[in-house]
């Protein structure tokens, strides 16, 4: 079965590259800009990953961690951010994100994070 992730991001040219990237992996990527639509489509489906920009229009990524957190205790999300702060990154990790990433996002790195974490997954680690 194909695992399926969500990229919450406004930045319109990381977003797609990002998904781009994602779906070359072979998992199935669905991609929005806003806290607002990730709700939508979690109303919709499920997914087995979340990769989330903290600063969002709206809602942020935080807020989004807090809730997916609290109706999918299993769910994974990566954090990305532009503005890196040790508070921040202590912040979202209490919350419960599974690791938090740095802009610019080093495709790399983000395949060996977003593999690793699935794996945790569903060994039952997560």
């Amino acid at each position: 079965m194909t695992e399926k992730l969500l990229i919450v991001e406004d930045e319109d040219t990381l977003r797609e590259s990002l998904k781009r990237v994602l779906q070359h992996e072979g998992y199935t990527v669905d991609s929005v800009d806003s806290c607002e639509s990730a709700f939508d489509s979690l109303e919709c489906k499920s997914y087995d990953l979340i990769i989330s920009d903290i600063i969002l229009p709206g809602v942020d990524g935080l807020d989004l961690l807090r809730r997916c957190k609290g109706l999918h205790p299993n769910l994974v999300v990566i954090i990305i951010t532009a503005y890196a702060s040790i508070e921040t990154a202590v912040k979202a990790m209490k919350i419960g994100a599974y690791d938090y990433l740095v802009k610019p996002i080093n495709h790399v790195e983000l395949k060996a994070l977003v593999r690793k974490a699935l794996d945790e997954r569903s060994a039952g680690k997560i």
